[in-house]
């Protein structure tokens, strides 16, 4: 059976404990998403999710689905459920799960710039997609995660500079978290940093 073509995104995140921030957080989720179908030429994107504002400990922040019709670029103030996966926002196969790289990363929002962090990090997975030609997947995947750590730790604003939430982390897919004929399936992941705690769920669906 040819696989359907789906979409990935982040639905929600809960706060198990707060960051050490001073006030209430203010997270957002950048997701990286490679696409290795082509070993010469990977297709990558970053996807930003929030920041959403005032999250307490025990509080759980959600994507927004986007209704038929409707461009979410003429409303950017809503925190939208944009596809992490496939071209421009489009669904796509994914024939063989070790050909897809999806990684998480978290921050803490503070006078940085979310919209830079975003762009700092999709130039480091280009250059390391670039400089990882030839190994193992393993090895790349080590690779762009220490990449996008030390992109995410350049200020991009000041004096209070955005915080790393964790480090970057896999969501790994599988055959069976693919298989979405009968309906979505969702993972979450837990991430632990600067002092808080996090669950970060996204969902795999049909397209």
């Amino acid at each position: 059976m040819a696989a359907l073509p789906v979409t990935i995104a982040l639905t929600k995140i809960k706060c198990k404990i707060e960051t050490d921030e001073v006030g209430a957080d203010e997270p957002y989720v950048l997701v990286t998403a490679v696409d290795l179908g082509n070993p010469l030429l990977p297709n990558a994107e970053v996807t930003r999710y929030g920041p959403w504002g005032d999250v307490d400990a025990g509080e759980t922040r959600t994507t927004q689905p986007i209704p038929a019709g409707i461009d979410p670029n003429d409303m950017p103030f809503i925190i939208w459920r944009r596809n992490a996966w496939g071209p421009s926002g489009a669904p796509k196969a994914i024939a063989n799960p070790a050909h897809a790289i999806l990684l998480v990363s978290m921050m803490e929002h503070d006078d940085g710039k979310p919209g830079t962090a975003r762009e700092l990090a999709k130039a480091a997975v280009v250059s390391s997609l670039a400089a990882s030609m030839g190994m193992t997947r393993e090895q790349r995947v080590a690779k762009l995660k220490a990449d996008i750590h030390g992109a995410l730790g350049i200020p991009t604003g000041f004096p209070n500079f955005d915080d790393r939430v964790g480090g970057t982390h896999e969501f790994a897919l599988s055959a069976n978290l693919l298989n979405v004929a009968a309906g979505p399936k969702s993972k979450t992941l837990t991430i632990v940093g600067d002092g808080g705690k996090y669950e970060v769920t996204l969902q795999v669906k049909k397209g």
